[in-house]
């Protein structure tokens, strides 16, 4: 069934949660809604790190938390950070380096980017927990879904010949992003309105890590991918975690 305003297809696409409700006609609308699925998987992830920690230790509560991060996401944006540092590792020209990101199977760059990856957040997240700043969930799974749009609006796609984010990269407008910054807004004057500081932290920190990749996208593909985006999804978190924590 087509016609929804795209709720149902940001949760189906960026989470493993079925939800009641029409997709839309238009990939483009979901976009509208990743900050509040970003919101809803923080709100989740700061009500798991209530329910086990001080029962469990800092690492543990950490663990188990990036754990349930990776299965309700269904490692989506894992798996786009493994495909671009096969790419970019591997790869030498464009037709190369795109050849290589649609290939399935995980190489080393991948799989050795994913394990770094996962033993920083836990490390990160087990400090902040720690420190009781467990809140940090909710503003950093919210900003880097806004990555997501912010990249998608900014950035051409990379593959002329089209693939699975093309018409969600190419048909994307400025009032998507518009709509996502308001989101952010509300976000941090709800939640942080007494550490705006710390938000601010977020944003500037995953906004510098977005362009990064964009301008690492731009330089070796003349764009950005699904797999680049995921990528970014996943690198804005981990640094936004260590901003936080060393804060």
């Amino acid at each position: 069934m087509k016609g929804g305003i795209g709720l149902a297809t940001a949760f189906r696409t960026l989470t493993i949660f079925r939800v009641w409700g029409k997709e839309s006609s238009s990939m483009t609308t979901s976009l509208y809604w990743f900050v509040p699925v970003g919101l809803v998987l923080g709100l989740m992830q700061w009500l798991l790190y209530r329910l086990l920690y001080p029962a469990v230790s800092a690492q543990l509560a950490a663990a188990v938390i990036v754990a349930f991060h990776v299965y309700v996401t269904r490692a989506f944006h894992l798996d786009g950070l493994a495909d671009m540092a096969d790419g970019f590792g591997g790869g030498w020209t464009k037709e190369r380096i795109l050849q290589i990101m649609k290939d399935s199977r995980i190489g080393a760059f991948g799989a050795i980017s994913i394990g770094v990856l996962l033993i920083v957040k836990t490390a990160a997240l087990s400090a902040l927990i720690e420190q009781s700043e467990g809140i940090c969930l909710i503003a950093i799974s919210s900003v880097s879904r806004f990555i997501l749009v912010f990249l998608s609006v900014t950035q051409p796609y990379a593959r002329k010949e089209g693939g699975t984010a093309g018409a969600l990269i190419n048909e994307s407008r400025l009032r998507h992003l518009v709509v996502s910054s308001v989101q952010i807004a509300l976000i941090a004057l709800l939640f942080f309105f007494d550490d705006i500081f710390l938000f601010l932290s977020c944003v500037g920190t995953a906004v510098a890590v977005a362009l990064f990749v964009a301008y690492k996208g731009r330089k070796r593909i003349d764009g950005i991918t699904g797999d680049l985006l995921g990528a970014a999804c996943e690198l804005s978190e981990v640094f936004m975690l260590c901003i936080a924590a060393f804060r």
